[in-house]
């Protein structure tokens, strides 16, 4: 098994093509174009085993606002995966143990937004964010209801003291989280 660290640019074309075949298996028609997109501009870190990519995670930088505080580029994790024949072998948690070493290199805060893998972030360090959740559009900021989902990972506690604080994120074309 080999776990490869790769910026967005070194990624060839066969990768990027392998990879968006992983996030089919993994997620089916729940990950679309839009969010393939979004999981570039940043550093993945991708699992093979032999000529296959099973695993896979990126962290991107993205603009949020915690409360009142001003606004702070964060490492906002995208695109976590695993080949579904391969799940239930800790490749999922050797990939996020990658990328945790990666945001804590560039980024004091890391998010991310799931619905189903709660428990998973929770046992990596992962906290839950209980504030509300906005998105600055074109039109102003509105109120998006993605708190439910939104985890955060504080490898510098001073920067998001409070969980309970209202966050936002600019928007961006498809989920704005």
């Amino acid at each position: 098994m080999d776990v490869l660290v790769l910026g967005s640019d070194q990624l060839d074309g066969v990768t990027r093509a392998e990879l968006r075949t992983l996030w089919g298996r993994a997620f089916g028609d729940r990950f679309s174009d839009l969010d393939a997109e979004h999981a570039f501009g940043g550093v993945h870190v991708v699992v093979r085993a032999g000529d296959t990519i099973v695993g896979h995670a990126s962290a991107v930088p993205r603009r949020i606002r915690f409360g009142d505080r001003q606004w702070r580029i964060v490492g906002y994790v995208e695109a976590v995966a695993t080949d579904p024949e391969r799940q239930g072998e800790g490749l999922g948690r050797r990939t996020m143990e990658a990328l945790h070493r990666e945001i804590a290199a560039r980024w004091p805060v890391a998010m991310l937004s799931t619905g189903r893998a709660t428990g998973f972030y929770e046992s990596l360090g992962w906290e839950r964010w209980f504030g509300d959740s906005y998105t600055r559009t074109s039109s102003g900021v509105v109120r998006d209801g993605e708190h439910g989902g939104l985890m955060v990972l504080r490898l510098d506690p001073a920067v998001v003291p409070d969980l309970s604080v209202d966050v936002t994120c600019e928007d961006r074309p498809g989920d704005a989280w």
